[in-house]
């Protein structure tokens, strides 16, 4: 569940990112918090007693698909718990081992979790092995922890793709169909090149919204993030230099338009003007964001198209289901779970909230295809859902978002405050390092 990297997609569903670098790492702060919990606490007790609580982020989940649950399996058996600060009330019930939730969504930033697995229920004790090849396997696996434990059900991805102006590509005299662009741009190289030409013919068009954009999505696309499913610190590889680098030459051949915060586009007031006007007239971004253009850009409808994002798949966002340790009855939960998850219940909930399906069998669904009128009669479906299919497996551990935002805040301060990028390279290695050692994790 989100900034484009992560943090958008966790702000979406409410949930805030993890700041600070306090000096107790997560896994001490925990368990002295359950320390605390079992002290206070003579034996756990549940958030609604005879019932299953389902604790989960008010747009994180699709309001009718919830109503039908409830209706599905009777308002004796569910206990609905919509929230605002997930993270903290997770945390909160975990650590005081009181009004726990029997089943609770979390976000990407699942891997916060792996370390305190004894918290939650193994999905494949459940029931979760029969439907695992229903939904996309390196989302399968990213709920899981490096002993093998299924700690989360998949519920939604953020699968990216370039969005561009068909209108503005034509007028330029370039590629203009979809396929045509996708040919046309399919490094990043050649997004480069192909940005730079629109450019000297309509100046003051941009292609690339910020050096930000560039780092998040290169990395969306690579095997290897910051560290690995081991625990090890692999950020200081050449493949993190790899995306700075490629970063700081679209920035170099004046191909950004230096949108400053622009990793959340729901905010940012410059952005919506620039769709508008068409100063912006392409970017690389989540599926999610086909809402927030439609939206803030209502006048540009049909004038947009979406294809293969530069440089192959990649995925930005995404949630889980997960049942915690004291559920009294964990198949009754799967089995909720596995019925809010169903591939029909998906397709119903990308529909109704824009919750992109991990469901395999949700991209041939033919409500899925039907025309777009925005994105000029193109079935958005057909791009995002190939892209999904493509996404390279990728571990990824409770540190990424806060080790991205560290990369990305030194590009913003190259091209917006004019630092030395050497330099920003050397502070952001620095910080990164502090930060990790602080958490306990080198």
């Amino acid at each position: 569940m989100k900034q484009e990297a992560h943090q958008t997609r966790l702000s979406r569903a409410g949930i805030p990112a993890l700041h600070g670098g306090g000096h107790v790492n997560r896994r001490s702060f925990l368990a002295a918090a359950l320390a605390l919990g079992a002290t206070a606490c003579a034996s756990p007790t549940t958030a609604s007693p005879g019932r299953l609580t389902v604790l989960y982020t008010k747009n994180g989940l699709a309001d009718g698909v919830l109503a039908d649950a409830v209706r599905h399996f009777g308002a004796d058996t569910l206990n609905l718990s919509p929230t605002t600060d997930l993270r903290q009330r997770l945390f909160a019930t975990l650590s005081g081992q009181a009004y726990l939730p029997d089943i609770t969504m979390v976000g990407d930033d699942i891997a916060l979790y792996f370390q305190d697995a004894d918290q939650f229920a193994d999905l494949r004790t459940v029931g979760a092995r029969a439907v695992e090849p229903e939904y996309l396997g390196w989302k399968w696996q990213s709920g899981a922890t490096a002993s093998g434990q299924q700690l989360g059900f998949p519920i939604d991805i953020g699968p990216a793709a370039l969005y561009y102006r068909q209108d503005v590509f034509a007028e330029a005299g370039m590629p203009s169909e979809p396929d045509e662009v996708a040919a046309a741009v399919s490094t990043w190289e050649d997004y480069f090149d192909f940005a730079e030409r629109v450019q000297r013919k309509l100046p003051g068009r941009y292609l690339i919204t910020d050096t930000k954009m560039v780092f998040t999505y290169v990395l969306a696309q690579l095997p290897q993030k910051y560290f690995d499913k081991q625990g090890r610190f692999v950020g200081d590889q050449p493949h993190v230099r790899q995306a700075w680098d490629r970063a700081l030459t679209a920035f170099r051949r004046g191909l950004t338009a230096g949108y400053s915060g622009s990793q959340d586009p729901g905010k940012s007031v410059d952005r919506h003007a620039a769709w508008t006007g068409g100063k912006e007239v392409s970017f690389v971004n989540a599926s999610w964001v086909t809402s927030d253009l439609k939206k803030s850009a209502p006048d540009t409808a049909g004038k947009w198209r979406v294809c293969r994002s530069p440089g192959g798949a990649g995925n930005q966002g995404g949630s889980y289901l997960c049942i915690t340790r004291q559920c009294p009855r964990p198949e009754q939960a799967f089995e909720v779970v596995r019925w809010l998850m169903s591939p029909e219940n998906q397709v119903r909930a990308y529909l109704e909230a824009g919750l992109f399906p991990s469901s395999l069998a949700a991209y041939s669904d033919p409500r899925l295809l039907e025309p777009e009128p925005f994105f000029g009669g193109q079935a958005t479906m057909s791009v995002f859902g190939k892209a999904a299919t493509e996404v390279r497996p990728a571990y990824f551990s409770a540190y990424d978002i806060q080790l991205s935002d560290i990369y990305t805040d030194e590009l913003t301060n190259v091209e917006l405050g004019g630092k030395d990028p050497e330099r920003a390279w050397d502070d952001a290695q620095s910080t990164v390092d502090t930060l990790l050692r602080r958490k306990g994790a080198l």
